[in-house]
């Protein structure tokens, strides 16, 4: 029975490893470009191919009314980068603001891009993510709200990461404890 104890706590140790290692990636995604979203085009540079995130920075709550588009192509090309919209959308933080991870999008070559936001204004930004609070309170206005094109990792990595952290941390502990001393409870 010892020996399982002690599987137990290299299992832990595993997850504890992945889990810390796919959070800070995470954590450590680096900011691409940042600007007004009133700014309809703009072009950025994607140095190394990988998966990036649309975030938009100001409120917690995105609704999109139904107009607002935007297009990512490449420069010289015009090759059209496909988006994806997931149905739970991270939380980050830039320079104290809130914001959200708004779509998703692989980038299969480094070069130039070119991103156009049309219909700018049917984009609804709000303070809270709680619907009770929404309710209450009005819409920010588009001056205050900005646009951060960041790396990212996908959202199975993320929600992965943190239960193998905190599951990996608890695995290892009672695994490498209850190897030790496997009378410890009885």
């Amino acid at each position: 029975m010892q020996i399982l104890y002690i599987v137990l706590g290299a299992i832990g140790l595993i997850m504890t490893f992945l889990g810390v290692k796919w959070s800070m990636k995470s954590f450590r995604a680096k900011e691409i470009i940042n600007f007004p979203v009133t700014h309809f085009k703009k072009d950025l540079e994607i140095k190394k191919p990988g998966l990036y995130a649309f975030c938009i920075v100001g409120g917690a709550s995105i609704i999109n009314t139904g107009n607002l588009q935007i297009l990512i192509q490449r420069k010289d090309n015009q090759n059209v980068i496909e988006l994806k919209e997931h149905f739970t959308k991270p939380r980050i933080r830039k320079n104290g603001k809130i914001g959200v991870e708004y779509l998703q999008f692989k980038i299969p070559d480094s070069g130039l891009y070119q991103i156009e936001i049309k219909n700018a204004d049917d984009l609804i930004v709000k303070k809270s993510m709680l619907t009770a609070k929404q309710i209450f309170q009005t819409p920010l206005s588009i001056e205050n709200i900005t646009v951060s094109i960041q790396e990212t990792i996908t959202i199975g990595e993320k929600i992965f990461g943190i239960i193998f952290l905190v599951l990996g941390i608890n695995a290892s502990f009672w695994g490498i404890m209850l190897g030790i001393n496997p009378n410890l409870f009885g």
